[in-house]
């Protein structure tokens, strides 16, 4: 199984919250600093995420606040398709709020709505509906 993990910067709980509320995302695993061994969580906060899986439009990722090498780029993107131009504009609205909307909900040739921006996380989205 291939998960994709997103790390963050000591704001994880915040993302996940983000997440639940802005689209219903769903945590299915959570471990914390706190429930670590001293000798494994010493110098983290205790609510430190330090592994999550958490169920996004219907895909399992990852999500932490950090670890030993993490990435110095972020160069990824979560493609969503959802079935209408509702859904598109939805997940939109509630997503991109405090973002950098780099693309507005539009009918391109691909597809009926789509959308491209990076959100307040610096998570990268693009959402579109799944076919003309």
């Amino acid at each position: 199984m291939l998960i994709p993990t997103i790390h963050f910067n000591g704001n994880c709980n915040e993302v996940i919250e983000f997440y639940k509320q802005a689209v219903g995302a769903e945590v299915q695993t959570i471990a914390y600093a706190k429930d670590a061994p001293p000798e494994v969580s010493a110098e983290m906060p205790p609510n430190f995420v330090m592994f999550s899986e958490v169920k996004i439009f219907s895909t399992t990722v990852s999500l932490t606040d950090g670890c030993e090498n993490p990435p110095t780029e972020n160069n990824h993107t979560f493609m969503v398709m959802l079935e209408t131009k509702e859904d598109v504009i939805s997940a939109f609205e509630k997503l991109s709020i405090g973002s950098k909307v780099h693309d507005i909900p539009q009918e391109v040739f691909w597809a009926n709505l789509w959308c491209n921006f990076t959100d307040k996380f610096g998570v990268n989205w693009q959402i579109m509906t799944r076919s003309m």
